[in-house]
């Protein structure tokens, strides 16, 4: 069975971007509170895992404009030099791309199987609404048939 709505598995609302721009700054002073330990080792580590959560808990959309955002506010912020958008080694150029790759991969991933959890449900619901219906359409029919037999009798 077809079903065109899976796709609606979470609300079309503001509150997934609400909650990711809590995440979202929540990741940058976390990262920021812990520059001078890591300096410019996991620029994009907090800000991953709110993608993640965010693809996980919100869906995909979410996820891929705060992956938008992380990506030059990490540039900027947390790799040499600091407070501009001069990359200046290759490693941190493919340090972006690997962060843009696995967490895009990651946020479809859980689109999908987001989508067939929901599909699922929704089959379940579907059947038991069916299943119902042909219990309460069963007992009708015997009801019918006792009675017609009941009348045929006297």
């Amino acid at each position: 069975m077809k079903i065109k709505n899976s796709k609606r598995w979470s609300s079309p609302d503001w509150k997934p971007y609400l909650i990711g721009a809590i995440g979202f700054f929540l990741a940058f002073f976390l990262r920021f509170s812990l520059h001078d330990r890591l300096d410019e080792h996991f620029p994009t580590l907090f800000f991953a895992i709110n993608c993640t959560m965010l693809a996980y808990f919100y869906g995909f959309w979410p996820s891929f404009v705060f992956l938008l955002m992380s990506i030059p506010v990490s540039i900027y912020f947390f790799i040499e030099p600091y407070g501009a958008f001069d990359i200046g080694i290759d490693t941190d150029v493919t340090d972006q791309i690997v962060f843009l790759i696995i967490t895009l991969l990651t946020a479809v991933f859980f689109e999908k199987l987001r989508r067939e959890q929901y599909r699922a449900t929704l089959l379940q619901r579907v059947s038991e609404s069916r299943f119902q219906l042909l219990v309460e359409n069963d007992a009708e029919l015997r009801q019918a048939i006792f009675a017609a037999k009941s009348q045929t009798d006297n």
